[in-house]
């Protein structure tokens, strides 16, 4: 019987270490993605932005109708977002590794959850937007990426009211 317990332990033990995956280039490339996201946050950094992208970045833009978006394109909306908005944060995030689409396994790519919250300095209104965003870097530069947020409805909260006409 102990030889029976001492086989179940020795194939528990062995088939829970065999699945523990290397992420050593996910935890690179986060400290990477972080300092990106981190690029946003008030103070700005627009050229600690600028200088941790690939020239030949494809962005998934969260603008509507923008789609798949270029290095200019990926520098104006950063210019943007970092020039409207004061006092912003990146809260609750929550870091995890990419995986392969194919295998399922941790490939060095890093995806987040969180909460941008700032004041736009045009209105003085504040926003609150939940948000996902994914990188893959190669060569310590961001390649690929993507947001997803409702940027339109950030836009609406943040926009000035309308003219109310007084009645005669």
């Amino acid at each position: 019987m102990k030889n029976y317990a001492l086989i179940a332990f020795a194939s528990l033990l062995f088939f829970s270490c065999a699945d523990q995956q290397d992420l050593t280039l996910f935890n690179t490339n986060k400290a990477i993605a972080q300092k990106v996201v981190e690029s946003y946050t008030s103070p700005t950094n627009f050229e600690q932005f600028k200088s941790m992208l690939d020239e030949k970045i494809e962005h998934q833009s969260p603008m509507y109708g923008a789609g798949v978006v270029g290095y200019d394109q990926v520098l104006e909306q950063a210019n943007y977002y970092m020039s409207n908005f004061s006092d912003v944060t990146f809260d609750d995030a929550v870091w995890l590794p990419g995986v392969n689409n194919e295998t399922l396994k941790a490939d060095g790519s890093v995806r987040v959850y969180g909460t941008w919250n700032g004041v736009s300095k045009a209105t003085g209104k504040s926003f609150s937007v939940d948000s996902y965003h994914y990188f893959e870097i190669k060569d310590s530069k961001v390649m690929l990426s993507g947001d997803f947020f409702d940027a339109t409805g950030m836009m609406m909260a943040v926009s000035a009211d309308p003219e109310v006409e007084e009645a005669e």
